[in-house]
Protein backbone atom coordinates (compact mmCIF):
# COMPACT_ATOMS: atom_id res chain seq x y z
CA UNK A 1 0.00 0.00 0.00
CA UNK A 2 2.88 2.30 0.82
CA UNK A 3 4.37 1.84 -2.67
CA UNK A 4 0.98 2.44 -4.24
CA UNK A 5 0.51 5.70 -2.27
CA UNK A 6 3.99 6.87 -3.29
CA UNK A 7 3.23 6.30 -6.94
CA UNK A 8 -0.05 8.22 -6.59
CA UNK A 9 1.75 11.19 -5.01
CA UNK A 10 4.45 11.13 -7.67
CA UNK A 11 1.85 11.04 -10.43
CA UNK A 12 0.02 14.00 -8.93
CA UNK A 13 3.23 16.03 -8.80
CA UNK A 14 4.00 15.24 -12.45
CA UNK A 15 0.52 16.30 -13.55
CA UNK A 16 0.79 19.51 -11.54
CA UNK A 17 4.15 20.29 -13.19
CA UNK A 18 2.71 19.72 -16.65
CA UNK A 19 -0.24 21.98 -15.81
CA UNK A 20 2.02 24.80 -14.63
CA UNK A 21 4.14 24.51 -17.75
CA UNK A 22 1.08 24.92 -19.99
CA UNK A 23 -0.17 27.82 -17.85
CA UNK A 24 3.05 29.83 -18.15
CA UNK A 25 3.36 29.03 -21.83
CA UNK A 26 -0.10 30.45 -22.49
CA UNK A 27 0.06 33.37 -20.06
CA UNK A 28 3.74 34.28 -20.39
CA UNK A 29 6.46 34.12 -17.83
CA UNK A 30 6.11 36.07 -14.58
CA UNK A 31 7.02 39.75 -14.88
CA UNK A 32 10.11 39.25 -12.71
CA UNK A 33 11.74 36.94 -15.29
CA UNK A 34 12.50 39.79 -17.75
CA UNK A 35 13.08 43.55 -17.36
CA UNK A 36 10.20 45.79 -18.39
CA UNK A 37 10.66 47.77 -21.59
CA UNK A 38 10.58 51.55 -21.42
CA UNK A 39 8.02 53.12 -23.75
CA UNK A 40 9.45 55.53 -26.30
CA UNK A 41 6.07 56.95 -27.34
CA UNK A 42 5.61 60.70 -26.83
CA UNK A 43 2.31 62.36 -26.07
CA UNK A 44 1.05 65.36 -28.04
CA UNK A 45 -1.30 68.11 -26.92
CA UNK A 46 -4.88 67.89 -28.19
CA UNK A 47 -5.34 70.38 -31.01
CA UNK A 48 -8.60 72.12 -31.90
CA UNK A 49 -9.35 73.82 -35.21
CA UNK A 50 -11.71 76.73 -35.83
CA UNK A 51 -12.86 78.42 -39.03
CA UNK A 52 -14.56 81.80 -38.63
CA UNK A 53 -17.57 82.92 -40.69
CA UNK A 54 -15.10 85.06 -42.67
CA UNK A 55 -13.20 81.94 -43.78
CA UNK A 56 -10.19 82.41 -41.50
CA UNK A 57 -8.91 79.17 -39.95
CA UNK A 58 -6.59 78.61 -36.98
CA UNK A 59 -5.63 75.90 -34.50
CA UNK A 60 -4.63 75.92 -30.82
CA UNK A 61 -3.64 73.57 -28.01
CA UNK A 62 -6.61 72.75 -25.78
CA UNK A 63 -4.19 71.60 -23.10
CA UNK A 64 -2.77 75.08 -22.49
CA UNK A 65 -5.43 77.40 -23.89
CA UNK A 66 -9.14 77.75 -23.27
CA UNK A 67 -11.63 79.12 -25.78
CA UNK A 68 -14.16 81.80 -24.90
CA UNK A 69 -16.70 83.45 -27.17
CA UNK A 70 -18.13 85.68 -24.42
CA UNK A 71 -16.30 87.44 -21.54
CA UNK A 72 -17.98 85.31 -18.86
CA UNK A 73 -16.46 82.18 -20.43
CA UNK A 74 -12.92 83.35 -19.64
CA UNK A 75 -12.08 81.20 -16.62
CA UNK A 76 -8.98 83.04 -15.43
CA UNK A 77 -9.12 86.06 -13.13
CA UNK A 78 -6.49 88.79 -13.31
CA UNK A 79 -6.15 92.54 -13.10
CA UNK A 80 -5.16 92.62 -16.78
CA UNK A 81 -7.49 90.20 -18.63
CA UNK A 82 -6.07 87.97 -21.37
CA UNK A 83 -8.35 89.66 -23.93
CA UNK A 84 -10.25 92.90 -24.16
CA UNK A 85 -13.98 92.22 -23.87
CA UNK A 86 -14.74 93.07 -27.49
CA UNK A 87 -13.91 89.73 -29.12
CA UNK A 88 -15.39 86.95 -31.21
CA UNK A 89 -12.88 84.45 -29.82
CA UNK A 90 -10.51 84.68 -26.87
CA UNK A 91 -7.83 82.03 -26.54
CA UNK A 92 -6.63 82.42 -22.95
CA UNK A 93 -3.72 80.72 -21.22
CA UNK A 94 -4.99 78.28 -18.58
CA UNK A 95 -1.71 76.51 -17.83
CA UNK A 96 -0.62 76.37 -14.17
CA UNK A 97 3.04 76.56 -15.21
CA UNK A 98 3.49 80.11 -13.91
CA UNK A 99 1.39 80.03 -10.76
CA UNK A 100 3.21 81.56 -7.83
CA UNK A 101 4.91 84.16 -10.05
CA UNK A 102 4.08 87.72 -11.08
CA UNK A 103 2.57 86.40 -14.33
CA UNK A 104 -1.08 87.45 -14.64
CA UNK A 105 -2.51 86.39 -17.96
CA UNK A 106 -1.89 85.70 -21.63
CA UNK A 107 -4.24 85.46 -24.56
CA UNK A 108 -5.04 85.99 -28.19
CA UNK A 109 -8.10 88.09 -29.02
CA UNK A 110 -9.72 87.51 -32.42
CA UNK A 111 -12.32 89.90 -33.81
CA UNK A 112 -13.94 90.40 -37.22
CA UNK A 113 -13.86 94.11 -38.07
CA UNK A 114 -16.86 94.64 -40.29
CA UNK A 115 -16.51 98.40 -39.73
CA UNK A 116 -13.16 98.35 -41.55
CA UNK A 117 -14.55 97.28 -44.89
CA UNK A 118 -11.78 98.41 -47.24
CA UNK A 119 -8.25 97.10 -47.43
CA UNK A 120 -6.86 100.55 -46.67
CA UNK A 121 -8.97 101.11 -43.56
CA UNK A 122 -8.31 97.58 -42.31
CA UNK A 123 -4.55 97.84 -42.55
CA UNK A 124 -3.98 101.44 -41.47
CA UNK A 125 -6.66 102.37 -38.90
CA UNK A 126 -4.93 102.47 -35.47
CA UNK A 127 -6.39 100.54 -32.54
CA UNK A 128 -8.92 102.42 -30.41
CA UNK A 129 -7.32 105.11 -28.26
CA UNK A 130 -4.10 105.19 -30.27
CA UNK A 131 -2.88 107.29 -33.14
CA UNK A 132 0.26 105.58 -34.39
CA UNK A 133 0.25 104.02 -37.88
CA UNK A 134 1.17 100.35 -38.33
CA UNK A 135 4.85 99.53 -38.01
CA UNK A 136 4.72 96.69 -40.55
CA UNK A 137 2.58 95.82 -43.54
CA UNK A 138 2.69 93.04 -46.11
CA UNK A 139 0.59 92.34 -49.17
CA UNK A 140 0.06 89.38 -51.48
CA UNK A 141 -2.43 88.11 -54.01
CA UNK A 142 -4.66 86.39 -51.43
CA UNK A 143 -4.25 88.48 -48.27
CA UNK A 144 -2.59 91.51 -46.70
CA UNK A 145 -1.51 92.15 -43.11
CA UNK A 146 -0.40 94.93 -40.80
CA UNK A 147 0.73 95.15 -37.17
CA UNK A 148 0.47 97.68 -34.35
CA UNK A 149 2.42 97.36 -31.06
CA UNK A 150 0.10 97.75 -28.07
CA UNK A 151 2.41 97.43 -25.06
CA UNK A 152 1.53 99.42 -21.96
CA UNK A 153 1.43 99.72 -18.17
CA UNK A 154 -0.68 101.10 -15.32
CA UNK A 155 -0.90 100.92 -11.52
CA UNK A 156 1.77 98.27 -10.98
CA UNK A 157 0.59 96.09 -13.86
CA UNK A 158 1.81 96.01 -17.43
CA UNK A 159 1.21 94.15 -20.66
CA UNK A 160 3.11 93.40 -23.83
CA UNK A 161 1.47 92.54 -27.10
CA UNK A 162 0.75 93.28 -30.71
CA UNK A 163 -2.43 93.88 -32.68
CA UNK A 164 -2.35 92.26 -36.12
CA UNK A 165 -4.81 92.90 -38.93
CA UNK A 166 -5.61 90.52 -41.78
CA UNK A 167 -7.48 91.58 -44.91
CA UNK A 168 -8.66 88.75 -47.16
CA UNK A 169 -11.67 88.04 -49.40
CA UNK A 170 -13.17 91.42 -48.57
CA UNK A 171 -13.04 90.85 -44.79
CA UNK A 172 -10.94 92.40 -42.03
CA UNK A 173 -9.97 90.33 -39.00
CA UNK A 174 -7.76 91.42 -36.14
CA UNK A 175 -5.67 89.33 -33.76
CA UNK A 176 -4.29 90.83 -30.56
CA UNK A 177 -1.67 89.06 -28.46
CA UNK A 178 -1.27 89.99 -24.82
CA UNK A 179 0.86 88.96 -21.84
CA UNK A 180 -0.08 90.60 -18.54
CA UNK A 181 2.23 90.86 -15.52
CA UNK A 182 2.42 92.51 -12.11
CA UNK A 183 5.44 94.47 -10.99
CA UNK A 184 7.68 91.90 -9.30
CA UNK A 185 9.25 94.55 -7.08
CA UNK A 186 5.86 95.29 -5.50
CA UNK A 187 5.72 91.87 -3.79
CA UNK A 188 7.40 91.10 -0.44
CA UNK A 189 10.82 89.55 -0.95
CA UNK A 190 10.62 85.78 -1.31
CA UNK A 191 6.83 85.65 -1.51
CA UNK A 192 6.72 84.73 -5.21
CA UNK A 193 9.00 83.63 -8.00
CA UNK A 194 9.84 85.96 -10.86
CA UNK A 195 8.22 85.57 -14.27
CA UNK A 196 11.45 85.70 -16.22
CA UNK A 197 12.36 86.89 -19.69
CA UNK A 198 12.71 83.24 -20.68
CA UNK A 199 9.19 82.56 -19.38
CA UNK A 200 7.85 85.51 -21.36
CA UNK A 201 9.60 84.32 -24.50
CA UNK A 202 8.05 80.89 -24.04
CA UNK A 203 4.51 82.32 -23.78
CA UNK A 204 5.12 84.63 -26.73
CA UNK A 205 6.19 81.60 -28.76
CA UNK A 206 2.96 79.81 -27.84
CA UNK A 207 0.86 82.76 -28.98
CA UNK A 208 2.87 83.11 -32.18
CA UNK A 209 2.40 79.40 -32.89
CA UNK A 210 -1.36 80.01 -32.93
CA UNK A 211 -0.86 82.93 -35.31
CA UNK A 212 1.39 80.75 -37.45
CA UNK A 213 -1.51 78.33 -37.90
CA UNK A 214 -3.77 80.99 -39.43
CA UNK A 215 -4.81 80.35 -43.02
CA UNK A 216 -7.34 81.74 -45.46
CA UNK A 217 -8.60 80.02 -48.61
CA UNK A 218 -6.07 77.27 -47.92
CA UNK A 219 -3.16 79.72 -47.91
CA UNK A 220 -1.04 80.09 -44.78
CA UNK A 221 -0.84 83.64 -43.46
CA UNK A 222 2.52 85.11 -42.47
CA UNK A 223 2.30 88.02 -40.02
CA UNK A 224 5.20 90.44 -39.89
CA UNK A 225 6.41 91.02 -36.31
CA UNK A 226 6.76 94.75 -35.55
CA UNK A 227 9.62 96.48 -33.81
CA UNK A 228 9.22 97.10 -30.04
CA UNK A 229 7.17 100.26 -29.30
CA UNK A 230 8.09 103.23 -27.17
CA UNK A 231 5.23 102.26 -24.80
CA UNK A 232 1.56 103.16 -24.47
CA UNK A 233 -0.41 103.02 -21.25
CA UNK A 234 -3.30 100.62 -20.81
CA UNK A 235 -6.69 101.73 -19.60
CA UNK A 236 -6.89 99.15 -16.79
Amino acid sequence: MRNKSSWLVLGALVLAGIGLAYYFEGKGAPASTAPAKTSTATSTSPIASITTPQGVSFTYSTEKYGLATTPDQVLTLSYIPPCEEDFDYCLYNKSPDFSGTNFESAGLRIKARGDLASKQSCLTTPPAGRSSPPTTTSSGTVYATSAFPVDGAAAGHYASGTLYRLYAAGHCTEFETRIGESQYANFPAGSIQKFTDADRTRVEAELMSILASVSVSGVSVVFQIPAPPAGVYLSH
